[in-house]
């Protein structure tokens, strides 16, 4: 699911951006931005940074009663997602990318949400310190590239959804069953 989200989130952006710079190979993709040799895609690249637990949503999970039998359940893991927006560009179409940050940008600010498969995800802009910048960077290889973090709140994943979709196996669940045994006199 974070990557249907990610791409999602990634073509309307093109799309987006499109129109403000026709460029037939597409101005936003979902990428690793990292110290490469390879060439400059000359594209706005969205990346995955950090994955965090929302916890606002509460994180405890329940137990039902159903007849004699108890069943556990467990409440959906909510994550917000840390997404590295970054104009990766060749040094000498340095002013281009700062263009295309700029749009970016005003995409973010016009565009504080979007709905995917029936679920609402907001995106806002994550003010970042200068060493967290630093830190970032470094991480991802060492070159800077003109960029902004974003923040996409709302993911839930439920294993409860991925089991009646086939996706995964079984959850665990606790039955607890109360039966009386009689005594025979």
């Amino acid at each position: 699911m974070i990557k249907k989200i990610v791409t999602h989130y990634a073509s309307r952006l093109d799309e987006y951006l499109r129109h403000k710079f026709p460029q037939p190979e597409g101005m936003a993709e979902v990428g690793f931005i990292g110290n490469s040799a390879d060439e400059k895609p000359c594209k706005l690249v969205v990346s995955l940074v950090n994955i965090e637990r929302e916890t606002a949503g509460g994180i405890a999970g329940s137990i039902n009663r159903s007849g004699m039998d108890y069943t556990r359940t467990f409440a959906p893991l909510l994550l917000n997602l840390d997404l590295m927006l970054a104009a990766v560009y060749d040094e000498r179409r340095y002013a281009e990318s700062l263009s295309v940050l700029h749009e970016s940008l005003l995409f973010i600010q016009s565009h504080p949400f979007f709905e995917l498969d029936g679920q609402r995800y907001t995106v806002e802009v994550v003010t970042l310190s200068t060493q967290d910048i630093n830190n970032i960077w470094s991480t991802l290889g060492g070159q800077y590239y003109p960029s902004v973090m974003c923040k996409l709140r709302r993911l839930a994943v439920d294993a409860n959804e991925a089991v009646g979709s086939g996706g995964i196996s079984r959850a665990p669940s606790a039955n607890v069953t109360n039966k009386r045994k009689e005594k025979n006199t």
